[in-house]
């Protein structure tokens, strides 16, 4: 019975002692990741995530750090389900909200973008500060009626905001109000001349409300001012179409095809005006 008991307590040391050890073990793997993530060692840092998290799974460091390592190595779907992995289990890591942030934009996941800033406007207390973010990402997702609603909260503290008002006017094209989204941009272009994209807005207001005297004034300051804007030629091209000037819109696209014979299967177009080989 004795001998039996004294190789069970050896047993049993041997268990806690192997169980210490690969505690330390992996406490130490985990210093080395940081270590190689703060060394911009992206590669080698993601071979040693891969190593940790079948062991440590739910493991904050690892989930924010393997996040980190496969955002900067170009692997940003990676980075995002391993950031959501993390703000689920930690909702408190504020960091890693940022991280999901930024991570879900570069895969234009606006959902989990959305989410992440939400969570940090909560967070911090602080929703005034995300306003112009959140509006701006419920204009990408397309829920247009809680982009205006934001648009006018920052204009209730700052009623000239010119990038609120802009994406206002966005919000009212995009709903079918294009006569109210016109009159907030011909003013944004009284106290912002000559600038590209509220120029190129109202050219394609006026081509939505079919008024093709104003579409062709701002398509011709678009060319004029910006004559390396390509979509400028492009809508130009289009308008020129619509009325029936193909001569006037070979003009155009050609504009096009010498700066980008790429955009929008230009290439195809002209060979269809022209119905002969570009040389």
């Amino acid at each position: 019975m004795k001998i039996i008991a004294v190789g069970l307590a050896v047993a049993i040391g041997l268990t806690t002692l192997s169980s210490c050890s690969g505690e330390v073990g992996s406490e130490a793997r985990i210093a080395k990741l940081r270590k190689l993530v703060e060394q911009e060692k992206y590669e080698a840092a993601i071979e040693e995530v891969n190593r940790l998290i079948p062991s440590r799974p739910t493991d904050s460091a690892v989930l924010f750090l393997g996040a980190k390592a496969y955002l900067a190595a170009g692997q940003a779907d990676t980075a995002v389900s391993y950031a959501k992995k993390l703000t689920a289990l930690y909702p408190e890591h504020l960091e890693g909200y940022r991280l999901l942030r930024t991570a879900a934009d570069k895969i234009r996941d606006y959902d989990a973008e959305i989410w992440a800033v939400s969570q940090l406007a909560y967070k911090e207390g602080n929703r005034p500060k995300y306003y112009p973010e959140l509006a701006e990402l419920n204009f990408r997702r397309g829920q247009y009626g809680l982009s205006m609603a934001t648009c006018r909260e920052i204009l209730k503290n700052d009623p000239e905001n010119p990038q609120a008002l802009f994406l206002l006017a966005n919000n009212m094209a995009s709903v079918g109000l294009i006569d109210s989204a016109i009159l907030i941009m011909e003013d944004l272009d009284r106290k912002n001349p000559e600038q590209v994209e509220i120029i190129s807005n109202l050219a394609s207001y006026m081509a939505t409300k079919r008024d093709y005297a104003q579409e062709a004034i701002h398509f011709q300051r678009l060319t004029s001012l910006f004559p390396d804007y390509v979509p400028g030629w492009f809508g130009l091209g289009h308008m020129r179409l619509s009325l029936g000037d193909t001569t006037g819109a070979v003009t155009a696209y050609r504009q096009v095809y010498s700066r980008d014979s790429s955009f929008l299967g230009i290439d195809s177009i002209l060979h269809t005006l022209e119905r002969s080989p570009i040389h």
